[in-house]
């Protein structure tokens, strides 16, 4: 390769030594570099720089050595590749005082043939000064073509208020190198979407079938697509049973209402639970309440589990609670006041009722 070069170069400066590129001006003026003051040293070409080491030619670079004759002159450069189907120019303007090395260099695009071109300019009448065929040459591109990814971050059943992400992924070092980065256009959410938004959170989006599609073209007409298909459920109501210790027992004994999952994947602790007790008991965010001290009767007890996505469950149940028994010297303030505890043959008969209730037999037949 670099025998190659060299030959190249050494020709290049034996025809500018013999002849000087000269060009007609629109006016029809035949103008040349010496015109402008300027005089070609010499040229090299790099035809094939393998910038990312994959042992495929991917960049072209154009040395050129200029002298101004003159205490300063001036010139327009530009080095044109050509596709066929996409040109892209790079420029060099410039002001030369003694003797000037410029290098330009243009980055393939896309897999394909290119041409390759030197133009120079008087930049005051913008006159062709020099117009050089560089030959044609195969480039595979090291710069990224346009790429865009969706990828989603949630569990394979995804349900309503779940973990979920979607995460893009974009990019275009072409555009980026040539200046020509085009616009993202995205759909398929139910809100909008800006090209800033890396990371989309649909943990709080609606239950549904989804399709996220994103498209991307440049200024070099080069496009990507891509798609993003999911579906939310909606999160069913929370499922639970009450399980119940103690009901039917004396007061003062083992007494527990407790909520238990119908699911074992099911966590009620992240869920809101509301309790109301008849007769009144104070009772906090729980999942279980604790009933051995209240009084003697029936309790009502219901309560309410509603999850993030505010759908609810409610379960309720009726506990009984029995006074102790205690001996008269056991007594207290509270136990004179609760039930009598009937156990059948220790209540006394009232021979005085009896005879009432025949009074009032009597009566009736008569």
């Amino acid at each position: 390769m670099g025998k190659r070069i060299s030959m190249y170069s050494l020709f290049i400066m034996l025809m500018l030594s013999s002849a000087t590129p000269t060009v007609s001006s629109e006016a029809g003026d035949d103008l040349s570099l010496a015109d402008v003051g300027l005089r070609l040293v010499s040229m090299r070409n790099d035809t094939g720089l393998d910038t990312n080491d994959d042992g495929q030619a991917d960049a072209f670079r154009v040395v050129v050595v200029l002298n101004a004759t003159a205490e300063m002159a001036d010139v327009n450069m530009v080095l044109i590749a050509s596709t066929g189907p996409r040109t892209i120019e790079q420029w060099v303007n410039t002001s030369i005082e003694g003797q000037e090395n410029f290098s330009i260099t243009i980055e393939s695009w896309e897999v394909g043939q290119y041409s390759m071109t030197l133009q120079m300019y008087d930049p005051q009448s913008m006159s062709m000064l020099v117009n050089l065929d560089l030959g044609s040459y195969w480039f595979e591109p090291a710069l990224s073509l346009p790429t865009l990814r969706l990828s989603l971050s949630a569990p394979a059943y995804l349900q309503t208020g779940d973990s979920c992400q979607v995460t893009r992924v974009f990019s275009d070092e072409v555009g980026f190198r040539y200046g020509m980065m085009g616009s993202r256009t995205f759909t398929g959410a139910p809100f909008q979407v800006f090209e800033s938004d890396e990371v989309l959170d649909c943990g709080n989006w609606p239950a549904g079938a989804y399709s996220l599609r994103e498209s991307y073209q440049n200024g070099l007409g080069q496009t990507s697509e891509v798609e993003l298909t999911f579906s939310i459920h909606n999160r069913p109501a929370p499922a639970f049973d009450l399980s119940i210790v103690g009901d039917g027992d004396e007061t003062g004994t083992t007494c527990s209402v407790t909520l238990q999952p119908q699911s074992t994947t099911e966590s009620l602790s992240s869920h809101n639970r509301v309790w109301e007790v008849i007769p009144n008991q104070m009772i906090g965010n729980v999942s279980s309440i604790d009933c051995s001290q209240w009084p003697p009767g029936i309790h009502k007890v219901v309560v309410t589990v509603t999850n993030s996505e505010e759908i609810s469950t409610t379960r309720g149940l009726n506990i009984v609670r029995l006074p102790p028994l205690v001996s008269e010297e056991n007594q207290t303030e509270n136990t004179t006041v609760w039930p009598t505890r009937s156990l059948g043959s220790e209540v006394a008969q009232n021979h005085n009722g009896w005879y009432a209730i025949g009074g009032a037999s009597l009566v009736v037949f008569l």
